[in-house]
């Protein structure tokens, strides 16, 4: 098997007639007498020959260092995985009603980002419907709005709510408003029409690969076109039967699943 010798002579300028830069040596043949550069017969090395083993352990030294770096960042990875499924499991061991849900990944998502909580009791209630001032707070949070709870006139919100500085932020920016009675009802619950109008607003997702958005109950409806370009962005669904039911209260779970997925898209 022949071997191939490589010169470490650096010569300027194009190689010269006869000049040898590379000798292929059948085993056994020695390393002969070294040639002068720009002399000499092809098959003749031009000062000083590298062996196989030589040149092997030169290679190996190059690719020593990158290899431990590689090494180190590996390990340092590993450990950042192993961090963030502590903190994941943490997240979905905290809501013992929530195991298995098929809104899970997006609460647990969610949560990693401040953006959702359970409640006081540790669990999250995920068919519970969502209340008016706890879609305040999850759009504030999402959106990272400031707290402006001098915007939250409301006649029955005042400005010690502990929602106050998210109402009032969702207010300014446009996403929510009052009833004509000058009232908010933030522990209403929140219909699938209105978080819908509300989640358009405020995100304007692009369409994708969602559904066509016709619902057969939402003809003339109000909430037709938000509703509409949300399924048509992949964020909210209808049911079997080709309804939407606009009027059916949200509850956390949907809501959770629409924000992750909306937030997704950003």
């Amino acid at each position: 098997m022949a071997a191939v010798f490589l010169c470490t002579s650096v010569f300027w300028g194009a190689p010269r007639t006869g000049q040898v830069l590379a000798q292929v040596l059948e085993p056994g043949a020695g390393q002969g007498a070294v040639v002068a550069p720009g002399s000499g017969e092809p098959g003749s090395a031009s000062d000083p020959v590298l062996t196989r083993s030589s040149l092997l352990r030169h290679l190996e030294g190059l690719f020593e260092e990158p290899r431990r770096k590689l090494s180190a960042l590996e390990r340092r990875l590993a450990l950042v995985e192993q961090g963030i499924r502590a903190v994941q499991e943490s997240f979905a061991a905290s809501f013992p009603d929530l195991r298995g849900h098929w809104a899970e990944r997006a609460v647990i998502a969610l949560r990693a980002r401040g953006i959702i909580g359970g409640y006081p009791d540790g669990r999250f209630y995920p068919e519970r419907p969502v209340a008016r001032a706890e879609l305040a707070v999850m759009l504030a949070r999402a959106k990272n709005l400031s707290p402006r709870p001098g915007e939250a006139v409301f006649s029955d919100l005042g400005p010690g709510h502990w929602a106050a500085g998210a109402i009032g932020a969702a207010r300014a920016a446009g996403y929510l408003q009052g009833y004509p009675d000058g009232t908010f009802r933030p522990e209403k619950g929140v219909t699938r029409a209105e978080a819908a109008v509300v989640l358009n607003r405020a995100f304007s997702p692009r369409a994708g690969s969602g559904g066509s958005g016709v619902f057969r109950d939402l003809k003339g409806h109000w909430a037709a076109g938000d509703v509409a370009e949300l399924a048509a962005a992949g964020i909210l669904g209808g049911y079997p039967d080709g309804t939407f039911r606009p009027q059916r209260a949200m509850t956390r779970a949907e809501l959770a699943v629409a924000l992750a997925r909306v937030l997704a898209l950003e």
